[in-house]
């Protein structure tokens, strides 16, 4: 049937089918904002208007725009707007509009909102390099906006952060550390630029084939239900319950793609604030690279949380040198940190071995050299051979 002929009513059918499967599938995408309080979409029915901005004295414009999608994703998003935003009465509002200085100083007004509930983050901000420069009235300190922002609020990796103002970090670390692209990315930037806290390993579930993070869904938690019925005397994962547990996450098969990728991570989060200055990062390989190194001295296994967080459930610190982990722990080796006793005595056992065949060999000839110099001394005539028969002819 050539096109010229077709049915104009089964194309009009096909037409209205298509737009009806269309438009479900759309209406099917959950808009993450509808799950907001009418407080909050009530805000947003004027600060969700892009454009929306504030003059300050200085000539600058303040943004007051929320995007509602991104607020609705952030970690903030339970608390709502008058949890930050306690000072705004919404029957009077906007009222006597708040004066403004600058931008610079309304972030900094700002900190003290988020003190409120992260204090203990707060103070080791004070402590910082950060803090420093911001006493000091630099304007390129970051405060807690710079880094977090303010609306849209999620976890981030440190480097993910970090690289927002340190964009030549890489070009910086490559100068002088080998393989700079992977210390950047299996060790957390605090760890060597917050030197007085305490490291541990990290291993993270991760897809092989999807090359990213296992995410837990949200509403239905199972990590740490499952490694909790993997961890059977109730005192963190042993070498075999962890694998038991590599084995259940892959549905049985040990050769599948979820693997357990490690990084170098601050046993207490917070303490990623206390940044010190550059000139006292740590340097020496051998913080990491050898036997009983401290991040080596705590280990967790986690997946990453429907928040973004790390869910984290402990493990033994033999996990990382247990011949059991071998297969396990196949992506995460640390030269030095992550031993296994056994293996090395193995491999020297198989160098010793490898050694021998051209070790003896030499042996043997230079015995079988030293006989045959001897009965050539001596006049042997299996020394002489048809040479001594010639000089008696």
């Amino acid at each position: 049937m050539s096109r010229a002929t077709f049915p104009a009513g089964l194309i009009a059918a096909g037409a209205s089918i298509f737009l009806f499967l269309s438009s479900n599938l759309i209406a099917a995408e959950p808009d993450p904002a509808a799950a907001l309080s009418a407080a909050d979409k009530q805000c947003l029915g004027c600060h969700g208007s892009e454009g929306m901005t504030k003059d300050l004295p200085n000539g600058a414009k303040l943004s007051l725009h929320v995007a509602a999608p991104a607020f609705a994703k952030s970690v903030h998003k339970a608390l709502g707007c008058a949890a930050c935003h306690a000072g705004i009465d919404p029957g009077k509002h906007p009222g006597v509009q708040r004066e403004i200085k600058d931008s610079r100083a309304y972030s900094i007004a700002m900190t003290a909102v988020c003190r409120q509930c992260h204090d203990g983050a707060f103070k080791h901000y004070q402590a910082s390099k950060h803090a420093n420069l911001q006493r000091q009235g630099r304007n390129i300190a970051p405060v807690c906006t710079d880094c977090h922002g303010s609306h849209a609020v999620t976890p981030k990796t440190a480097y993910e952060t970090c690289v927002g103002c340190h964009a030549t970090a890489m070009n910086g670390h490559q100068k002088w550390l080998p393989n700079a692209p992977l210390h950047l990315e299996f060790v957390s930037c605090a760890a060597c630029h917050a030197p007085t806290v305490q490291r541990m390993v990290d291993l993270r579930f991760y897809d092989g084939v999807a090359k990213k993070w296992i995410v837990e869904s949200e509403g239905n938690p199972q990590f740490e239900k499952l490694a909790k019925s993997m961890d059977t005397d109730g005192n963190g994962l042993d070498a075999r319950e962890l694998r038991d547990l590599v084995r259940q996450v892959n549905d049985g098969n040990f050769a599948g793609p979820k693997t357990l990728r490690g990084r170098i991570e601050l046993r207490v989060d917070l303490e990623a604030h206390r940044l010190a200055e550059k000139s006292l990062a740590l340097r020496a390989c051998d913080n990491c690279h050898r036997g009983g190194a401290e991040p080596f001295q705590s280990v967790t296994v986690s997946v990453v949380g429907p928040d973004g967080r790390p869910v984290r459930y402990k493990a033994h610190t033999e996990v990382l040198s247990s011949l059991l982990s071998v297969e396990t722990l196949r992506t995460f080796y640390a030269i030095g940190g992550t031993r296994t006793e056994l293996l090395d005595i193995l491999l020297i056992l198989a160098l010793l071995g490898g050694l021998a065949v051209p070790v003896g060999h030499q042996m043997m000839k230079r015995i079988v050299q030293s006989r045959d110099k001897a009965r050539a001394a001596a006049g042997s005539p299996d020394a002489g051979g048809a040479g001594g028969e010639n000089k008696n002819t």
